[in-house]
């Protein structure tokens, strides 16, 4: 199990390797999705809602025998501070905006991870995650489509899908049992759509009875933006907007509901360092109570990327005024720098005036965190620090 500074000192290496260059979205890998996968967001109107509109052609079928473990693989490093997203079913092969998709599994903060920004950009990088989910019995013999939805925790208020074919069998052969499932949520997506807060990990109204929590928080409803604009109030949502309600924090031990395993292909570091009591748990298989000690609730001044969000408790009116570069916070006693400071350019990489300590500008913000032993950030750059040559020295005594 990594440690805080030793994840940081492996995020160091990566970012002194790593070209700082438009990182790419992410695009699902498995199960395998139908037509051409396109990178960014579904709209933002709802236009090209479902599945982004693509055009139905199978490249592979994905074959589900129900009580079989599938799971969820992605190609890109984007993950946007992670999120919140559900796998659901539709009984119509070939999805249209009438169709309804029932949700199979909820994955309600840490997907598509869980970290602060993003991983370190890398084309054609895989995620590291996986998140394992179950062919539930509830599900129909026959043809089906997948859908994959996610919505970012920073970053653009946004909803991703992509949508994959799939053949189950050993399952039901009515549709009694599948009806009864939740239908799959939908916000930042227009119609009847709500929207969702930045800076936090969600959860659903009704995530249904497969779900697997993890995520550093702090949580709140999917809905909890209010209503869509021009839309309605969203699945599970009052039907106005409403207050923000302060955040619960992340609990202690955060619980994973599923006994499937969250997977990782293989280690890799984070473009910006975590906070002090935060640990990225990256190993060849991993499930999510493994990060044992979460982020802490964020404070406002934490906070400081984020859109100020409205609150039962008294808020500060005015807001200090947005720096053009970022503020390099003094040295400390060694430990990570937990609060954050902005900065830019996006992608960026700001050194301490010390150079002990570094960041990645991620959406205008920047978390410090110490770099790695025997290294040293000096303008923009991780190097390692030049040894001491005393050999000159010991021959002038020498011949003293």
């Amino acid at each position: 199990m990594f440690s805080a500074k030793s994840t940081l000192s492996a995020v160091a290496t990566m970012v002194a390797m790593a070209p700082l260059s438009t990182h790419a979205h992410m695009i699902l890998k498995e199960p395998h999705p139908y037509g051409v996968q396109t990178k960014g967001p579904l709209a933002a109107d709802g236009s090209d809602f479902p599945c982004k509109g693509i055009p139905y052609t199978v490249n592979t079928m994905n074959e589900w025998p129900v009580g079989s473990t599938q799971q969820l693989a992605f190609i890109g490093t984007a993950v946007h501070g992670g999120g919140s997203c559900q796998v659901a079913v539709t009984t119509d092969p070939k999805p249209t905006k009438e169709s309804k998709f029932k949700v199979i599994h909820s994955f309600e903060g840490g997907c598509p991870a869980s970290i602060p920004g993003n991983y370190p950009d890398l084309p054609g990088q895989d995620d590291p995650n996986t998140f394992p989910f179950e062919v539930i019995p509830e599900l129909p013999n026959g043809q089906a489509t997948m859908a994959w939805v996610w919505w970012n925790k920073v970053g653009n208020r946004e909803m991703y899908m992509a949508c994959a074919p799939v053949t189950v069998t050993g399952g039901s052969n009515d549709t009694a049992a599948f009806d009864g499932l939740p239908d799959m949520a939908r916000a930042n997506s227009g119609g009847d759509s709500c929207t969702t807060v930045q800076g936090r990990d969600y959860t659903f109204a009704n995530p249904g009875k497969y779900k697997t929590s993890g995520g550093t928080g702090p949580f709140v409803d999917l809905c909890a933006g209010g209503a869509a604009p021009g839309g309605g109030a969203g699945s599970g949502s009052a039907s106005s907007p409403a207050p923000v309600p302060a955040p619960a924090p992340a609990p202690a031990n955060p619980v994973v509901s599923s006994t499937a395993p969250v997977s990782s292909a293989a280690p890799i570091s984070s473009s910006a360092a975590d906070s002090t009591s935060s640990v990225i748990a990256i190993t060849r298989l991993r499930t999510i109570k493994t990060v044992h000690a979460p982020m802490p609730p964020l404070t406002s001044a934490a906070d400081g990327i984020f859109a100020p969000l409205a609150s039962p408790a008294p808020q500060p009116t005015t807001q200090p005024p947005q720096a053009p570069a970022c503020a390099v916070p003094a040295p400390t006693s060694g430990n990570d720098t937990a609060t954050g400071t902005t900065c830019s350019p996006d992608g960026s990489l700001i050194c301490s005036a010390d150079g002990t300590q570094f960041a990645i500008c991620s959406w205008g913000h920047a978390v410090f965190g110490a770099v790695a032993q025997g290294t040293k950030c000096t303008n923009g750059t991780i190097g390692t620090i030049a040894k001491r040559n005393d050999y000159s020295h010991r021959n002038q005594r020498s011949a003293v």
